[in-house]
Parts: C-alpha cells; sequence; structure tokens
C-alpha cells in the first residue's frame, strides 16, 4: 500500500492534520511521520498506518480513522483489483472496497501491532477474504441460458397467465381419491365388526341402545318405553357398549394376528423358493 491517494497538493493538508492529532493524543511517532511524510519509505508507512490503527483500536477515534483511510484506499483498492482479475465473475471492486474498510471499522480489536507491516499484513487477509466472498456470491447469482436467442423470443411472446394456487393437480387429485378410497374401506371394515358385535347382544340391550343411539331418545324417555328405571337403563346401555367394545377389539387383534401370520408364511414361502433355486 502507498500513499498514491494522496495527491502532492494535499500533502501538506494531511501532514498539518497529522500533526495535530499527533499532539493533542500525545504520539510523538506520528508528528515525526508528519515532518518526514514527503520522503518516507516504505517501512516508514507501514510503520505510520500501523500506528494509526493501534491507536484507533484503542480509542475508537474517528480522526485516526479517517488519517487511516485517506492513508490506504487507494493502495486498497489497486490490490482488490488485482484480486478480482482472477475472479471469472463480475465484482464491483468499490462494493469490496467499502466492505474491507468496514470491517476494520468494525473489527479494530482483532488488530496485534506487534510489528511495523502489521497493518498491511492484516488488510491483506481482509482483502482476501472480502474478495473471495464476492465472487463466490456472484457465482451463484450468475445464471447461463442455454436456450437460443429464436426460443428466448417464442417464449416471450406467450401470454402469461398467473397460477391459481387453489387448482388442484392430477397427482393431488390421485391422492385424495385413493385415501377417500381408503377411508370407506377402514368404515366399513369398521362397521362389519359392528355389526357381528351388535348381533351378540341380548334382545333388550338391543332395544335399549337402539332407543338411545339411533332414536336418540333421553334416558328417561328410553327408560320409560323399556319400563325400568334410568338408573338400570344406564347400566344396561354401559354394559352393551363395553361388550361392543371387547368384542371388535377381539376382531382386530385377531384379524392383526392372521395377517401377520401370511406375511411371515409368505416370506418363509418365498425363502424357501430361492434357496431351492440355489
Amino acid at each position: 500500500m502507498s500513499f498514491a491517494s494522496i495527491k502532492t497538493e494535499q500533502l501538506a493538508d494531511f501532514a498539518d492534520r497529522l500533526r495535530s492529532f499527533g499532539k493533542s493524543t500525545g504520539e510523538a511517532g506520528l508528528v515525526a511521520a508528519a515532518d518526514n511524510l514527503a520522503g518516507a519509505t516504505g517501512r516508514d508507512r507501514d510503520q505510520l498506518s500501523t500506528d494509526l490503527m493501534r491507536i484507533y483500536r484503542d480509542s475508537a477515534s474517528n480522526e485516526a480513522f479517517s488519517l487511516l483511510y485517506e492513508l490506504n484506499n487507494e493502495g486498497v483498492l489497486r490490490l482488490i483489483f488485482h484480486h478480482l482479475r482472477r475472479s471469472f465473475y463480475a465484482v464491483d471492486a468499490a462494493d469490496v472496497l467499502q466492505e474491507v474498510f468496514f470491517n476494520i471499522y468494525r473489527y479494530p480489536f482483532k488488530f496485534k501491532p506487534d510489528r511495523p507491516s502489521a497493518f498491511r499484513n492484516w488488510t491483506h487477509s481482509i482483502i482476501r477474504n472480502t474478495v473471495l466472498k464476492h465472487s463466490r456470491r456472484a457465482q451463484r447469482n450468475h445464471a447461463v441460458s442455454l436456450s437460443t436467442s429464436v426460443e428466448k423470443e417464442q417464449r416471450d411472446e406467450l401470454p402469461l397467465e398467473l397460477e391459481d394456487a387453489g387448482a388442484a393437480s392430477p397427482l393431488d387429485s390421485t391422492a385424495e381419491r385413493e385415501a377417500h378410497e381408503d377411508l370407506v374401506g377402514a368404515w366399513m371394515l369398521y362397521l362389519h365388526y359392528y355389526l357381528h358385535a351388535y348381533r351378540c347382544l341380548t334382545p333388550r340391550e338391543k332395544r335399549a341402545l337402539y332407543l338411545v343411539e339411533v332414536d336418540g331418545l333421553p334416558y328417561k324417555e328410553a327408560a320409560a318405553e323399556l319400563k325400568v328405571r334410568v338408573e338400570n337403563l344406564k347400566m344396561m346401555i354401559f354394559r352393551a357398549r363395553r361388550k361392543i367394545h371387547t368384542i371388535m377389539k377381539r376382531q382386530f387383534t385377531t384379524g392383526q394376528n392372521a395377517l401377520d401370520r401370511r406375511t411371515v408364511a409368505g416370506a418363509v414361502r418365498r425363502n424357501a423358493r430361492t434357496e431351492g433355486r440355489g
């Protein structure tokens, strides 16, 4: 990095600001650098940048950061262009420059002024990582069209219609129909087992259950119809429902066990046939 951003006519003004800032902060090194600014070597420039960065890290001084930026922005920009020459995709160097100095401004606590070239080395690392980040982002955002210009023109001429988000696709219709068929089959099986269990009830239990669950009569009216007390009717309904539940549970369990046995038997037969061929 160099002082290329500081033109000859601006050099005196920069030196005055640097000298004034050095005196106000008690930094004798900044005052000496301001006095020898015109004939400074590369090592002197590195030391000045490192000193300004150290002061900014310790005091968060806006003037220190401003001097640091004016001193190094052109050098940073040239280095950014150098790295971007290897990038296949277009990246705005100004955006990279802005993010580089934003990172310097935001993370000063990561800076270690252990040598004169500390700022230059640290900034090189920030530049390299930032350029790589922007290059990868540009690569992700880049899309290559494989269609010809004629195909593109024909596609552009097609009328555009808004997609109906509420319309069902053929796949949705098929899935809904299959789900409906499965539901109907399950209910038919359930009703079949219920009918079997209902037939196992006594005539009196069937009549009581019919009056309460089908006709929807209150317990008092159903009890009067059957000529029993309400308490007895409730017990009768409870026993009938429990009997149906027990019978249906046994039927479902038996059916599942039979299905499991058929599945195992089928697997055994397939294995036997496979071993026989071997």
